[in-house]
């Protein structure tokens, strides 16, 4: 239960940090950017964190 709770809390932080990424970038480009595109860097940024994890358990 308590490895569930640590993978929501990283993917939840990862959409804020994402969020907060886009927030700062000017409207122009923001309006030019995907909703896609925002949803697949977040895919991105917690399947990279979850396998530099499941790596370094391995060893």
């Amino acid at each position: 239960m308590e490895r569930l709770i640590r993978a929501a809390g990283r993917c939840a932080l990862a959409f804020l940090l994402v969020l907060g990424i886009v927030a700062l970038l000017p409207r122009s480009v923001r309006d030019v950017v995907p909703n896609a595109v925002i949803g697949g860097a977040v895919l991105l940024l917690v399947g990279v964190s979850g396998g530099r994890r499941m790596t370094r358990r391995s060893r």
